[in-house]
């Protein structure tokens, strides 16, 4: 039986509230007319955000991890082709998301990683995905089960302790 994962209510609220911003501009304007320009960006931003969420889905079959977002596609990684999942927090690249779950293939496997944009995900996704590592390879969640926030602070309550 397959387990199926999509985005969490909370990056719905924060992107359906920035994606329905240009809303507002429409709205101010109204009163001196709508415009053209202004109704079809409100639109685009806002198919664009929802399109963007919809896209998310992580699915746990009972032979492989599925992963499908809007830039990236749908990929998949068969169990026995996992070395490791990982759970990594990065802001050194400005281009992929600061918190990532990352599966890595085995040797010898002609694939890349497979990299999955965490923060919209809930605990209980992020959760199923480190198990499955568990389960079938290995998992390091790095200490980022419970957020970045109790991670920093009990790294530096180990600090303060050395």
């Amino acid at each position: 039986m397959s387990k199926q994962y999509r985005a969490d209510l909370p990056a719905w609220i924060l992107i359906g509230a920035l994606s329905n911003f240009p809303w507002l501009i429409v709205w101010g304007d109204a009163g001196l007319g709508i415009h053209l320009t202004d109704l079809l960006i409100a639109i685009v931003a806002t198919g664009f955000g929802l399109a963007w969420l919809v896209s998310f889905r992580i699915v746990i079959t009972p032979t492989e991890l599925i992963f499908r977002s809007l830039f990236r596609g749908k990929r998949s990684i068969k169990y026995n082709e996992i070395k490791k999942v990982r759970l990594a927090w990065n802001f050194r690249q400005a281009i992929w998301p600061p918190m990532q779950l990352i599966v890595e293939p085995r040797e010898g496997k002609k694939m890349k990683e497979l990299a999955i944009n965490a923060k919209v995900f809930s605990r209980v996704a992020i959760n199923a995905v480190l198990d499955l590592g568990a389960r079938v390879a290995e998992a390091d969640d790095d200490g980022l089960r419970d957020g970045i926030i109790l991670k920093t602070l009990r790294d530096r309550k180990q600090r303060k302790e050395m």
